[in-house]
């Protein structure tokens, strides 16, 4: 019998404090899945590292977080809306954004950056490990 995907949608302020909820929600998704514990860090790390590598340094505005997870794969994209006096799509550091390109690569399946509804978005997936009992 195949597993229906499960839709979350998250969406916090810009702040440090808060970014927990996003990472406790990826932890829970992938825990529900059947993820190893080593897979669940992983995919924490890169949740943290995802939020953080679309706002910078700023903290003013919106993170708008989706978790879709399908079978043993584990989607998650982050939108940045920066509000009425943050900058659009176009404000990404390179420095900031080679670090980010390398910690994900380490850590997940895919990820990648584009722009929805004229917001800087980035994702990524991980796929869950089978492990023989």
């Amino acid at each position: 019998m195949q597993q229906l995907s499960d839709v979350v949608e998250l969406s916090i302020p810009v702040r440090a404090d808060l970014v927990v909820l996003a990472r406790l929600t990826a932890a829970t998704i992938a825990s529900r899945a059947g993820f190893g514990v080593e897979e669940i860090e992983d995919l924490r790390l890169a949740v943290d590292e995802l939020c953080l590598s679309l706002v910078g340094g700023d903290s003013s505005g919106r993170l708008m977080l989706e978790y879709i997870r399908d079978n043993d794969v584990i989607e998650i994209s982050c939108t940045y809306d920066p509000g009425a006096e943050g900058g659009g799509a176009d404000r990404v550091s390179p420095k900031h954004d080679d670090l980010s390109v390398r910690i994900l690569e380490a850590l997940v399946d895919q990820h990648g950056r584009d722009v929805a509804s004229e917001r800087p978005r980035a994702w990524l997936r991980k796929r869950r490990v089978h492990t023989a009992v």
